[in-house]
């Protein structure tokens, strides 16, 4: 678990942060329960990443029934995502989240629920399936081989894309940029529908 050490922030740094995007009065208070609910709802989604994640594993050693479960089990990640911001925002009804808030929100939810995520592909490429790393890197590192760069340039790209640490830690930058965009979106969905009910 050392690869994602530099990757782990304590509860402080990031409540801190969130205390200061929100920028309300009482913020230490309202930073601290974004992150509470944030890791709450992240762990949950975090679950059931690693399951829609074993249709994946499942998919290397049967036909493609698995790798369909697992592309339309995606959608379940859109609908727990609009769950969790609908809860979140509908919490404290007297104290609105702001736009903000919720993108913060979504974000830090996304970012949290990659840590099992990462758990469950580090078991995959270690342990369970070793040789599927390599057959998914192929197309790759043949790509690179056929380059016109110079063969020092060739082997520091081969290092690059065939480290699995460096996989990791990418899946973590591509969730948390899809809590981003999730976060945007889910803003303006569920204050609209909150918005509506009103």
């Amino acid at each position: 678990m050392q690869i994602l050490g530099f990757a782990l922030i304590s509860f402080e740094q990031i409540s801190y942060i969130c205390t200061i995007m929100i920028g309300n009065s009482d913020i230490k208070e309202k930073g601290t329960s974004l992150i509470k609910y944030a890791m709450h709802y992240g762990a949950i989604l975090g679950v059931f990443w690693m399951v829609k994640y074993l249709f994946l594993i499942g998919s290397g050693f049967s036909d493609h029934i698995f790798i369909y479960i697992f592309y339309l089990l995606n959608v379940g990640t859109f609908l727990l995502i609009y769950i969790f911001t609908f809860k979140y925002k509908s919490l404290d009804p007297e104290h609105p989240k702001g736009v903000l808030s919720c993108i913060l929100f979504v974000t830090l939810v996304c970012f949290f629920a990659s840590f099992f995520e990462a758990v469950i592909i580090y078991a995959h490429y270690k342990f369970i399936d070793p040789s599927f790393f390599a057959s998914m890197i192929a197309p790759v590192m043949n790509m690179i081989e056929n380059l016109p760069n110079p063969p020092d340039q060739k082997e520091i790209l081969e290092n690059i894309f065939s480290s699995q640490p460096i996989y990791i830690v990418s899946e973590f930058i591509k969730n948390t940029l899809l809590g981003l965009m999730l976060g945007l979106l889910m803003a303006f969905l569920v204050n609209t529908k909150i918005s509506n009910d009103k």
